[in-house]
């Protein structure tokens, strides 16, 4: 997921007053995502500049993002560092993000790898997961499997269900050499599944599909892909969608077919995109005219 991305769903959640925000007093945080945008970024400016640090963070969200304030990268990365310095753990998380991929700040994958730990440590669970990242990844640090699945499964035990993904994905690769971790992989996909990540969803589908760990079953398989496709996931639609057009493991729906490879293809899968081509095409048409030499 990329960092803009995060930053839009990090500012619904310090909007919506998410479980677990430090908050001074109670009425001073109410109906914060009734209040205009920039009467609330001018009230967050005044909390800053008192020492309130979460509404530095909030803040530092808002100038990220170009809500109620004009977008300012840099004036969002001083926030978040000024936060983090101050003890606020989620402006740490945002500052990691901000350092891993230099926005607003100088790119700095150690320094980032270094304010994941820090957030970790302090109690900031997705922290954990893209802590696990790197170390799985060798970015800003060497590589350590061992320590990032144990970073990867304590993310997804504390709730955060694209961890239970990042989790069952390493599974899945090692049990190329540990047949055995593929059911790790199905228990951390159907955690993730469970808790709202539909790609985890997917991935179980494709397990079936595939017969890797589970008893092979194209009917399972679309029971799974159905799932993570009605929220957002354009490659289990994708998927779904072909097997709908040739009626493997669910009733043959052509039209069906061609709406979710539509869906698949509108989300930029290129794929998608290739198959609903042909299976838009009057029929006749695919055979009037012959390829050069027929």
């Amino acid at each position: 997921m990329c960092v803009a991305t995060i930053f839009v769903l990090a500012l619904a959640a310090v909007l919506g007053g998410c479980r677990g925000d430090s908050r001074t007093t109670d009425d001073a945080w109410l109906g914060e995502s009734a209040i205009d945008p920039a009467a609330l970024a001018a009230r967050y400016d005044k909390q800053c500049v008192a020492g309130d640090l979460e509404a530095c963070h909030k803040l530092g969200v808002m100038y990220a993002e170009g809500t109620g304030v004009s977008p300012d990268p840099r004036r969002a990365g001083a926030l978040f560092e000024q936060a983090c310095n101050g003890g606020n753990m989620a402006a740490c998380y945002h500052l990691a993000l901000a350092l891993g991929e230099g926005i607003g700040v100088d790119r700095s994958l150690v320094r980032s790898v270094a304010t994941y730990k820090r957030a970790c440590d302090g109690g900031y669970k997705l922290a954990c997961r893209n802590l696990g990242l790197m170390l799985r990844d060798g970015r800003g640090v060497p590589v350590d499997l061992p320590r990032a699945e144990q970073l990867l499964d304590k993310a997804c035990r504390s709730g955060v269900p694209l961890a239970c993904t990042n989790a069952g994905d390493l599974d899945a690769a090692l049990a190329k050499q540990q047949p055995a971790r593929i059911k790790q992989a199905i228990a951390h996909y159907k955690q993730g599944c469970d808790a709202g990540d539909s790609t985890a969803c997917r991935q179980i589908g494709l397990l079936y599909l595939e017969g890797r760990g589970l008893s092979k079953s194209a009917s399972a398989a679309a029971l799974w892909l159905e799932r993570a496709c009605l929220p957002d996931d354009p490659v289990a639609c994708r998927v779904l969608g072909a097997m709908l057009l040739a009626g493997t493991g669910v009733p043959r729906d052509v039209e069906r077919g061609k709406q979710l490879l539509a869906r698949a293809c509108d989300a930029k899968d290129a794929e998608a995109c290739r198959l609903l081509a042909p299976a838009n095409e009057p029929p006749g048409d695919a055979g009037s005219n012959p390829p050069d030499g027929g």
